[in-house]
């Protein structure tokens, strides 16, 4: 797939993505620090891989009415602190796929503002933690206006005496009624020595809403590893097919068959 880039400020530390016949964006932050923002301008919909951010300490996100932006990340480097902040305007709606294979401790803070009648947010993430790392995801959904909608998906696997903690606050204003918010968090823990949690945290001002939390942290499946050994799987093997299964789903959101290709061997190798 072609992969455009976007016209870059350098006094402004800005991307500027305008209307054009391609709508694949390659976001390569690889030489750039600080906070960096993209500003997108016109069109209706963008599909964006974001790489090579390891020096950023913020992204910023401006989505305008009636545009579709769906972000795309692998992030396989070490990084201690990162954070992603959105506004959606009217009718717009903003999906971020991430794909964490991060090697260190992290820390990161996400914050979607739904600013507009109609805007919407998918989140998805997945995350693989392992070898004493020590990870926070927190993302926080605001919906400052009418019909807005919120997705929020977060699924993990930690080992090896590492730690996974998802945390999320979803906030409908008073009088933002016809809004609704969901969150699922889902991590799985496959040894004694780690520790997984989950904080999922609903703010609701509005009774005319939707609105809806599940939490779910648990060891592997004895039964799944029973029936999969039973069929001539060893037993690593069949955790390493439960955990595919489980993060797998994660790739639907890359458009580029060579980040999925590469989500997939990172899966594999390290199970």
């Amino acid at each position: 797939m072609e992969r455009l880039l976007p016209n870059y400020d350098k006094n402004l530390n800005r991307y500027n993505v305008l209307e054009s016949a391609s709508k694949f964006f390659l976001l390569d932050l690889k030489d750039r620090e600080g906070k960096v923002e993209i500003n997108i301008q016109e069109g209706t919909n963008f599909d964006f891989l974001l790489i090579n951010y390891e020096k950023v300490q913020e992204i910023h996100f401006e989505v305008p009415a009636n545009v579709t932006v769906n972000i795309a990340s692998l992030m396989h480097f070490d990084k201690k602190d990162l954070k992603i902040t959105a506004n959606v305007s009217q009718n717009a709606e903003f999906s971020g796929y991430f794909a964490d294979f991060i090697t260190s401790d992290c820390k990161a803070d996400i914050t979607i503002n739904l600013n507009g009648e109609g805007a919407i947010c998918r989140w998805h993430l997945a995350s693989l933690t392992e070898k004493n790392e020590h990870k926070e995801f927190a993302v926080n959904i605001y919906h400052n206006a009418l019909n807005t909608y919120s997705k929020m998906d977060n699924y993990g696997v930690v080992r090896d005496n590492a730690k996974l903690v998802f945390a999320g606050i979803g906030k409908i204003e008073n009088g933002m009624h016809g809004s609704k918010a969901h969150q699922n968090a889902k991590i799985m823990v496959f040894d004694k020595t780690s520790n997984g949690v989950a904080k999922p945290v609903l703010k609701i001002d509005e009774n005319d809403v939707e609105a809806s939390h599940a939490a779910v942290v648990g060891k592997i499946n004895d039964e799944h590893i029973f029936y999969l050994t039973s069929r001539g799987l060893t037993e690593d093997e069949a955790k390493r097919l439960i955990t595919f299964g489980y993060l797998k789903p994660i790739i639907k959101g890359f458009e580029d068959e060579e980040y999925k290709e590469k989500i997939i061997n990172l899966i594999e190798g390290k199970m």
